[in-house]
């Protein structure tokens, strides 16, 4: 078994304020996952252009192995606006077109510790089934839909994006959930998604709400945690979400959830809020 934890989804360049920073929610959290000493390796569409060298360029500098996949309109770029403390993005259409091809790296998912998905194309049946096909999924996946409006808007992909995120929820040992997320995908709140998929077999449901902290939910019961307060102001939320996964993450790595969830959450939520101190989606860790 390789020892690199394997992340598949997003890689792109966001634009925001005319400059040019590299993210993407996957991206985020593998980079993450180094930051707090995982050795993660990460599986995305980049194209071999401008944004694709920027890309590559920052995976090497914080010790991320990038498995690109084709892709044929280029990589992904957001441009981002700011609303207050929230970010809104428009992508291009690398961005809306994305669809990382795993088929010819099926060892790769088979031999890692563990499988985070965030940000997929899960309306596509061709890319959620390699995934759904892991073994021991129950013990190795971890997901988050990250859903976006911009990439749901075609007839039918919303319902296509459910199916195929229920499928993988029922496999998956967490699932990270927005508020934000169960309403656009499902039209329902978080907690209603998460019992749902508690009943189909998914092992935990980690529900985020912003300032209000999270909580954990599994067949046994829930555990919550607040975030922390802090004297620095919040500078924005890019990456917040991305780094509570990429820390409950590492802590199942460390196998710190078998004792239960408390820990590895209230770790996370002081994760999450350092980052949003700092400027971008990069993982900051608690001082």
């Amino acid at each position: 078994m390789s020892d690199r934890v394997v992340v598949v989804g997003d890689a792109l360049v966001d634009e925001v304020d005319g400059a040019a920073h590299v993210g993407g929610a996957a991206l985020n959290v593998a980079v993450g996952l180094a930051r707090l000493g995982v050795p993660a390796r990460l599986i995305a569409m980049v194209g071999d252009d401008d944004a694709g060298r920027l890309v590559r360029e920052h995976c090497a500098a914080h010790g991320v192995e990038l498995t690109a996949t084709a892709a044929p309109r280029g990589t992904a770029v957001a441009s981002a606006v700011r609303d207050g403390g929230t970010m809104r993005y428009e992508f291009n259409a690398a961005g809306t077109s994305r669809f990382v091809d795993l088929q010819p790296h099926a060892a790769l998912l088979a031999s890692a510790p563990l499988v985070v998905v965030s940000c997929l194309a899960l309306e596509h049946e061709a890319q959620v089934a390699p995934l759904a096909a892991i073994e021991r999924s129950h013990e190795r996946l971890l997901l988050d839909p990250n859903a976006r409006p911009a990439y749901l808007r075609e007839p039918g992909a919303r319902e296509r994006f459910a199916a195929g995120l229920d499928l993988l929820a029922s496999r998956a040992l967490l699932v990270k959930l927005s508020d934000e997320d169960a309403e656009l995908v499902y039209d329902e709140d978080a907690s209603e998604t998460a019992s749902r998929w508690l009943d189909s077999g998914t092992r935990a449901v980690a529900i985020t709400r912003g300032p209000q902290g999270a909580r954990v939910v599994t067949a046994r019961g829930w555990v919550d945690a607040s975030v922390p307060a802090l004297t620095d102001p919040i500078v924005d939320t890019i990456g917040a979400g991305d780094s509570v996964l990429a820390s409950l993450a590492a802590s199942v790595l460390a196998g710190d959830h078998a004792g239960g969830w408390a820990g590895p959450l209230e770790r996370a939520m002081a994760v999450a809020a350092a980052t949003t101190r700092s400027a971008g989606g990069l993982l900051q860790l608690p001082g």
